[in-house]
């Protein structure tokens, strides 16, 4: 048996304007994705996700088809931007884990002689800014590059994850699956796509009081909010290279700042990168009154991830001094939170 596991991911700051050029800070989180591959003694490759209930079989001619016509299928959306060609992509739940092995597979050119089960269990919530489906690419092409007799390259592993993500959320800058391939803080820029682990160890001072509060399900998906952004751009140029070249500078500010656990500054930079946010029109208005709600009594809160233009966003990252301040405005709203350790390590193997 052939077990991985791959942490969550919060953006610090950077989400969406990566995509054009600003540089992102991403940590790595404390839920994990696991991934178990057992081989089989036929020629399928069932894929089970404990989470969803679901159960998928494919022939090894099928699953590798079935990621050719993905790619096609992308090809189509890279011209139109036409945000339900990447839907139909992945309309059944477990089609993207199977693109995922397919791109595998492709990278290594290499068939497998036998098939394999994959059981999924994990931690990190779907749909909530915490980078779970990068956390499948990157856990799926792993596992099925150990099984195909490959060492477990990060790079390599990161570099197949990227192509996957591709036709689950159509134009990813890519961060998303370098943190939680490398684990513990990345300062990510994505062309030329530079990624650098920072040698940061959080002061406890600051570490200890961060909460995640979970919003729910966003209304649209992460390829259907990085297309409505890429129309506020073209629309209004002027005003998003400001808020871009503001939240460039905050994301490199940030740095120094979380290394020396400065919270009062660390607030002030989150405080502003929300503003960003909301600019741009990717934190509903639900989202902004909680976020709001925790300014009020001396935290600070930004959203993380994709968005959502109504109702919920996913998941707030909140720091407070007194993080029960935090949890309390959680529990008014009747949503829930949890602490997490940020900086954890990257993909690995479980022996």
């Amino acid at each position: 048996m052939i077990t991985i596991s791959v942490p969550g991911k919060i953006h610090l700051l950077g989400e969406h304007f990566v995509v054009y050029g600003a540089p992102a800070l991403l940590a790595a989180v404390n839920l994990r994705y696991t991934v178990k591959l057992t081989k089989r003694q036929d020629k399928i490759i069932e894929i089970f996700s404990k989470n969803l209930k679901k159960k998928a079989r494919f022939s090894i001619d099928a699953l590798i088809a079935k990621r050719a016509q993905a790619e096609a299928d992308w090809e189509q959306f890279a011209k139109t931007n036409d945000i339900t060609i990447i839907k139909k992509i992945t309309a059944k739940p477990l089609d993207f884990s199977a693109i995922v092995i397919g791109e595998t597979l492709k990278y290594y050119h290499k068939k497998p002689l036998s098939g394999f089960t994959i059981q999924i269990d994990s931690a990190v919530p779907a749909n909530a800014g915490l980078g779970s489906s990068a956390a499948t690419s990157v856990a799926l092409a792993a596992a099925t590059a150990l099984f195909l007799g490959q060492k477990l390259n990060k790079e390599v592993i990161n570099n197949i994850a990227y192509e996957a993500e591709k036709k689950r959320h159509g134009n990813p800058s890519g961060a998303d699956n370098a943190t939680v391939t490398y684990g513990g803080i990345i300062r990510f820029i994505r062309e030329p796509k530079t990624i650098t682990p920072l040698e940061i160890n959080i002061p406890e001072k600051l570490a200890d009081n961060f909460v995640l509060i979970a919003t729910g399900n966003p209304r649209q998906s992460t390829g259907e909010m990085v297309s409505l952004v890429r129309k506020f751009r073209e629309e209004n140029p002027e005003f998003f290279q400001v808020c871009f070249q503001s939240q460039s500078q905050l994301a490199e500010s940030l740095i120094p700042v979380v290394k020396n656990g400065d919270g009062q500054e660390f607030m002030r930079i989150i405080r502003q990168g929300e503003r960003n946010l909301e600019s741009i029109g990717v934190v509903s208005k639900f989202s902004q009154k909680i976020i709001r709600d925790i300014e009020k009594i001396g935290g600070a809160a930004k959203m993380c991830g994709a968005g959502s233009v109504t109702g919920p966003t996913g998941i707030i990252l909140a720091y407070h001094p007194d993080k029960i301040k935090v949890e309390k405005i959680a529990k008014s709203y009747n949503l829930p939170y949890f602490s997490t350790a940020l900086g954890v390590e990257g993909v690995k193997q479980e022996l």
